[in-house]
């Protein structure tokens, strides 16, 4: 019996080795004509250390440090543009690299959210309904000795659904 995979979730840093992890879910679009859903989460600061640091130096200090932060983070993966439609641009030109034009593969959903990254992988695997995760891994994630990543050992922990993680190409 084969499995149907009609919803992919590719949760994605942006960096080089989630490039190489798309070629799967590109391919496995295309082989089961399922869709695509692009994610791309801005890790959030807990509490506690937002409480912590607004008490140190001042609410209104940390608001305007934390909204600097985000603004940094934002042009670093955008190239110096800080607004949201340009990360969807972003994504989807990664998700049209010239390396995967061979098969037949759906963008259904290009999302940027903010967040714990693991916990926003899993809510958004069952809003959206998806059969399969797909997250490339960082360079020694699977080398011996080596712990796997909290990112991919989170979702693998939490995740109700097939998680498939890739290692880098050499």
């Amino acid at each position: 019996m084969e499995r149907e995979l009609k919803k992919i979730l590719f949760a994605t840093d942006l960096s080089n080795n989630c490039r190489n992890a798309f070629t799967y879910a590109a391919s496995l679009s295309s082989r089961y004509a399922g869709a695509i859903t692009l994610l791309h989460v801005m890790e959030s600061l807990p509490d506690s250390v937002d409480a912590i640091i607004s008490g140190f130096i001042g609410q209104e200090k940390w608001k305007d440090i934390h909204k600097q932060q985000q603004n940094d983070a934002r042009m670093t993966l955008i190239g110096k543009r800080n607004n949201q439609t340009m990360i969807h641009d972003a994504m989807d030109a990664f998700s049209k690299d010239e390396n995967i034009t061979d098969c037949a593969y759906t963008i259904d959903k290009i999302l940027v959210k903010d967040g714990h990254v693991v916990d926003t992988i899993i809510e958004t695997s069952i809003k959206e309904n998806c059969d399969l995760i797909i997250m490339g891994s960082h360079k020694g994630l699977f080398s011996s000795g080596t712990a796997l990543g909290q990112v991919a050992k989170g979702v693998l922990k939490q995740s109700k659904i097939p998680v498939m993680v890739i290692p880098p190409v050499e």
